[in-house]
């Protein structure tokens, strides 16, 4: 799907570029920004999906800044051209490039913000975040859980949670990362979303009756999102 929505916006934006080469008129090029600033929407979420070796940081750059910055000039480029007319032509001309300026600012001062405040968060564990007892505690932060990035994540499995078949499963997950996430477990916990909220705590309770490995999992997508799609479940 992000495939084809990547090659539509690529094709529309060449067909935007060569009407405003052959117009050479202020609506055309504000037009062919749009539909440049669509395609660049499109591919960074054709990458995020495929690309497994993009690095955390860069990950949350990409979907909490990049993209939504993207989608506001675009959005922006659109309405002006619609509203590209002799009478309102010279205002616009003030307003379009004061219009970017002030989405740039605004994002620049939120990366800033946010910075400043997301390793404090991270290294906070939240109350009632403690293992319980014969059972398993699973942190997620920037990566993944249980820092299953720094083993492999998602290409090889982490974290692997090993247990005998009958026996009762408790697992509590902290979330100490800045987004919600959720916790699945195939077969055991995919009937709803186990969604944790940023510095909350869940735990789950589940009957282990039947074998073989079962992936561990978040349905939520977020910065992190691939980070948190190697976890197994191993009942012998």
């Amino acid at each position: 799907m992000q495939v084809a929505l990547a090659a539509v916006a690529t094709a529309l934006m060449v067909v935007s570029i060569n009407a405003y080469r052959r117009r050479s008129e202020g609506r055309y090029l504000i037009l062919a920004l749009a539909f440049i600033c669509l395609c660049a929407v499109s591919l960074c979420n054709l990458v995020l999906e495929l690309y497994m070796g993009v690095g955390p940081t860069t990950v949350q750059t990409v979907e909490i800044y990049l993209i939504p910055s993207l989608e506001l000039v675009m959005v922006t480029s659109f309405l002006v051209s619609l509203l590209w007319t002799p009478r309102f032509r010279r205002y616009l001309r003030v307003v379009f490039p004061a219009t970017v300026i002030v989405i740039g600012l605004v994002v620049l001062s939120a990366y800033i913000s946010n910075s400043a405040t997301t390793a404090g968060f991270q290294s906070t564990l939240p109350s009632g975040c403690l293992k319980p007892a014969d059972g398993f505690l699973i942190i997620a932060n920037s990566q993944g859980y249980n820092d299953s990035l720094d083993h492999g994540a998602p290409a090889q499995s982490w974290p692997i949670l090993d247990i005998a078949e009958g026996s009762s499963v408790t697992i509590t997950v902290c979330n100490t990362y800045q987004q919600t996430v959720s916790f699945q477990v195939a077969h055991y916990l995919q009937s709803e979303i186990e969604s944790v909220l940023p510095g909350h705590v869940l735990t789950v309770s589940f009957f282990a009756d039947q074998k073989g490995t079962f992936d561990i999992y978040c349905e939520i997508f977020c910065a992190i999102h691939l980070y948190l799609q190697g976890g197994e479940l191993r009942v012998s």
